[in-house]
């Protein structure tokens, strides 16, 4: 972290699935959110194509197990943790931190999921 910025990159180990969950954060951000209309995810200021890197708004924790189980429900699901540790708070929003996949098998199944929702039906918000 450096000051109000979140910077992630993939550790050296595990370079590959850090690349790639870097590359979804991206995809979820700039692709998908705007067809779902996701209010949830932490904001992605800067992401490169390659993977290497994802900067983020710096959110406050702890948050809540109850505040995470009161966030809204959307159609079709979002791809985050339930991890306490993977949300935190910008200002009043509750959002996930972590939303990004490190297998390829995931990616593509999750994209596909995502490209048949966008086509057949305007996302939705189930209120719970």
């Amino acid at each position: 972290m450096l000051g109000a910025l979140a910077i992630k990159v993939p550790r050296l180990r595990q370079l590959s699935d850090g690349m790639r969950s870097n590359r979804w954060e991206r995809e979820m951000w700039h692709t998908w959110r705007p067809i779902f209309r996701w209010t949830t995810l932490c904001p992605v200021y800067l992401a490169d194509p390659l993977g290497l890197v994802v900067i983020m708004p710096r959110a406050t924790q702890p948050v809540s197990r109850e505040k995470i189980d009161a966030m809204p429900d959307y159609y079709p699901d979002i791809t985050s943790e339930t991890k306490i540790e993977d949300h935190g708070r910008l200002d009043a929003t509750i959002v996930a931190l972590d939303y990004g996949l490190p297998h390829e098998d995931m990616v593509l199944s999750r994209r596909e999921y995502y490209r048949q929702r966008a086509a057949s039906a305007p996302a939705a918000v189930v209120p719970k």
